[in-house]
Parts: C-alpha cells; sequence; structure tokens
C-alpha cells in the first residue's frame, strides 16, 4: 500500500480493537455514588464511595472512597457491612474490612478496593450495603446510607 499508509494504521487498529476483550459493565446494578455522612458530630466537608460492577473474568468490582475536610492526618478502616435485603434491614450477615483511608494535614484522603471475580462475588446477589469508616478505637466516624445491591 505505497502511498497510503493511513489505510494500514487503519487496519491494524481495527483488528487490535475487536481482538481486545472488552470489560462489560454489570447491566443490572450500575455504578453506584454513596454520599459519606459524619457520625457524632465529626468533621466532614464531603465524602463519597463509588462502587463499580463489572462483568469481568478477574475482578467483579472496584471501590474508591474519598474524604475531604475530615479529621486531619487520620486512618480510617473501610469496612461493607452486607445485609440480607436491599432495605438494610435484620442484622448484617457478613462485616468486611476493605482498605485503609489515610487523611493528609487537611482531611482529605482517598483509597480503593478490587474485588477479584469468582465466589463470594458469584451473581446473582440481591444485597444492602452500608459502608462505614472506622477509627483506630474501632468507633464508626464517617458512613453512608443504604445502597442497595443487586448483581446479575
Amino acid at each position: 500500500m505505497p502511498g497510503k499508509p493511513w489505510i494500514a494504521v487503519a487496519v491494524v487498529a481495527a483488528i487490535a480493537a475487536l481482538a481486545a476483550a472488552p470489560a462489560l459493565a454489570d447491566q443490572v446494578f450500575h455504578t453506584s455514588h454513596a454520599a459519606v455522612h459524619a457520625v457524632a458530630g465529626a468533621p466532614l466537608r464531603s465524602g463519597f464511595v463509588n462502587d463499580i460492577h463489572m462483568n469481568g473474568n478477574v475482578n467483579a468490582a472496584r471501590e474508591e472512597y474519598q474524604l475531604n475536610g475530615a479529621q486531619a492526618d487520620a486512618t480510617y478502616q473501610v469496612r461493607l457491612v452486607l445485609y440480607p435485603t436491599q432495605s438494610c434491614a435484620g442484622t448484617p450477615f457478613l462485616i468486611f474490612p476493605s482498605s485503609l483511608l489515610t487523611t493528609n494535614g487537611v482531611g482529605n484522603g482517598n483509597a480503593s478496593f478490587v474485588f477479584p471475580a469468582g465466589p463470594p462475588n458469584d451473581p446473582p446477589l440481591r444485597i444492602g450495603i452500608v459502608w462505614q469508616f472506622l477509627a483506630s478505637n474501632g468507633s464508626t466516624v464517617y458512613a453512608t446510607d443504604c445502597v442497595p445491591v443487586a448483581i446479575d
């Protein structure tokens, strides 16, 4: 193809795009963005938990945690409190610690956690989750409201 190298580049790019295995988003549970609120008057300007599910062979979900204007220079254990109902009614069936989140000198911090594919993440799953941020003494300082989760 002398004189038309852009055609060769386009063909190679198209083949590469078709050969790559896509990471498809979960078709039932779409990414959630849960606001974090302070518990018992702790300082907090804003915060959130993003819960991203992807029907992948390697990863089932990725969570992003963020606090802004929280207690400065503090480390929190993030944990998931899982309920058997999507309304978070009743007793939790699992409490799962995920990541440690450390804030800087002005109280800002980020952390993330990746859940691998496979048991116990295999669908179908219909639960409720509350994310909690625990201080070093084990007390809940920040939390989300209940988030209903449905995984196909």
